[in-house]
């Protein structure tokens, strides 16, 4: 079979594509170029922008074209934003480097899950989905984590050192994908006329799936919310360990073990999907995340640490199963253009909020930004899972 080879391909290439070394220590680096927290929230804002305007184009060129070109196209803007970050000292080159990442994320969201699924569905094997998407995950962040330690070190040497490895890697990233064979899959009808009449098409082919699946709704929305509070977490808790004392090296080897303890939850994620209801996991996993949030902002140092490490691992044993769930709703031919939809709105939430949090600390500080943003969190999460339930019981 032309394919056999693909998922170990796709290892290799998650296990480059990933080396991003400056993941724990961008917001230092901007900071050290001389940029506001209120500059940082913009370039993130930014970034997010793009993605929100390209995520879907890019996912139906997945759909359209091969999950094979669309990772390569975006491998391509890794490397470009490496080296703009690497040149770059003024504010309008970071905005550049910026929407590259933008542009990464787009080509690669969707299509590394299509390319995988799809691979699976030719040999029959789609039972083995979320073993696979764990170990997929794992590798992502096992490789991330390794180039969070390595780059706090590479760090106390010069930037250089962080952004040059960065390019060598995702150099190295392009070689698995040149040998990875597109899997077979159901294609969009030619539906004639001018090729943006295919793309409108396709759009709403994604759009369908949201219509005629409610059951996807609650987990989607779920995990939105909470993947875009992780996300400005993650990014605003650099400084704000850097804050509590912690040395880089330290905020370093803080993401490393937050990294590796995710590879154990990615890999055991099939699992608990086993043993529990998916319902079930949402639900329970919804209650903890808000537990640990709280123990997050009002808890001393390290137990700051240790609740910021359980918030991150709910989420990295929670997204296998996640994906797995909603690729059973999915055809191969909308597959991409839907993942897609859904990082859209996550982009979106992300786009809006992240500079928002930004300005609110540099004028109330940390403790009441993240206050602030867990009442936002609660209310919405809760909010929409009361609504849902005050819906279902008028209709019945």
């Amino acid at each position: 079979m032309k394919t056999k080879n693909n998922i170990y391909l796709l290892y290799f290439y998650l296990f480059f594509a990933q080396l991003f070394f400056d993941r724990a220590l961008w917001v230092i680096y901007l900071g050290d170029k001389g940029m506001t927290f209120g500059e940082i929230g913009l370039l993130e804002a930014l970034l997010h922008l793009a993605i929100v305007l390209f995520e879907v184009p890019t996912g139906m060129i997945a759909d359209l074209y091969g999950r094979k070109i669309s990772l390569i196209i975006g491998n391509l803007f890794s490397l470009l934003y490496a080296l703009l970050m690497l040149v770059s000292g003024t504010f309008t080159v970071f905005t550049l480097a910026f929407l590259s990442m933008g542009l990464m994320v787009t080509f690669h969201s969707g299509a590394e899950q299509s390319f995988a699924y799809d691979t699976l569905k030719n040999a029959k094997r789609e039972g083995e989905y979320t073993r696979i998407i764990g170990s997929m995950t794992a590798i992502s962040l096992l490789s991330l984590s390794l180039a969070k330690f390595l780059g706090g070190f590479m760090a106390e040497i010069s930037w250089e050192w962080v952004y040059g490895s960065t390019i060598v890697t995702h150099v190295l990233a392009v070689i698995p994908l040149l040998f990875m064979k597109e899997p077979e899959r159901e294609k969009t009808e030619d539906i004639g006329g001018r090729w943006y009449n295919q793309w409108v098409h396709q759009f709403k082919l994604g759009v369908r799936v949201w219509k005629n699946n409610r059951v996807i709704h609650r987990p989607v929305v779920l995990f939105i919310l909470a993947s875009a509070v992780m996300v400005i977490i993650v990014f605003y808790g650099q400084e704000y360990f850097i804050q509590l004392g912690f040395s880089s090296v330290v905020v370093g080897a803080i993401f490393t073990i937050e990294g590796l303890l995710g590879v154990v939850m990615a890999k055991i994620a099939y699992k608990v999907e086993a043993r529990f209801k998916f319902f079930n996991i949402l639900h329970y996993g919804l209650v903890l995340f808000l537990l640990f949030f709280i123990l997050f902002i009002f808890a001393n140092d390290w137990a700051i640490l240790l609740s910021f490490l359980f918030l991150a691992q709910l989420l990295s044993l929670f997204e296998p199963i996640f994906s797995s769930f909603v690729q059973g709703f999915l055809e191969s031919n909308v597959r991409s253009t839907f993942l897609s939809l859904i990082g859209l709105m996550e982009s979106f939430v992300i786009m809006i909020s992240f500079p928002l949090f930004g300005y609110a600390i540099e004028r109330s500080g940390f403790t009441d930004g993240f206050a602030g943003l867990l009442l936002i969190f609660f209310v919405l999460a809760v909010g929409y899972l009361v609504a849902g339930r005050l819906r279902v019981k008028r209709k019945g």
